[in-house]
């Protein structure tokens, strides 16, 4: 092989190894799931939102007094966030130690009306555990368009969270 062909490989690597550093989590698939929504008794999969910024919000609601309290801040703050904008999809996922009736009280009466996933085998958890092992509860993962995770935190605040939304939103429209 020429040698400029195997320094042209060898740079090309080398970018390719940069950009996945700079943004590692940009190259991770989300994991596929389809569960059913608690409030609405609703098939959701993660795939019906294809060309969807999505919004993975784990959180766990109903085991403790205290957590509820920043669990349903951060809920209120969710929702009166896509009351201002629609360019995102949200979906909250809750272990299968939160009390479904409590969920589908909490959200139907502060009008929560995005899909409410109950993982009651854990398999949702396991295929996101990394994340969830590293921020706790709550966890938030952003997925972009194209279904690969751009961001993963804990909890943000509002502003943060709209800022991580448009940086997900135009990260692919970056690239192409």
């Amino acid at each position: 092989m020429p040698r400029k062909m195997v320094t042209a490989a060898v740079l090309f690597s080398l970018i390719l190894v940069v950009v996945a550093c700079a943004n590692p989590a940009a190259t991770t698939v989300a994991p596929s799931f389809t569960a059913t929504d608690v409030v609405t008794g609703e098939t959701v999969s993660v795939a019906q939102f294809d060309g969807s910024v999505v919004l993975l919000n784990f959180v766990n609601y109903g085991c403790s007094s205290r957590l509820n309290q920043v669990v349903s801040a951060q809920l209120l703050g969710i929702r009166d966030l896509r009351k201002q904008r629609d360019d995102f999809t949200l979906i909250s996922v809750f272990c299968s130690c939160c009390p479904p009736d409590v969920l589908r009280d909490f959200a139907k009466q502060n009008d929560l009306t995005w899909p409410w996933i109950l993982d009651t085998d854990y398999s949702i958890l396991e295929a996101y555990y990394d994340y969830l092992r590293e921020y706790g509860y709550p966890t938030l993962v952003l997925i972009d368009k194209e279904h690969h995770i751009t961001e993963v935190a804990g909890y943000l605040d509002l502003f943060a969270l709209a800022k991580k939304i448009d940086e997900t939103a135009q990260y692919r429209d970056k690239e192409s």
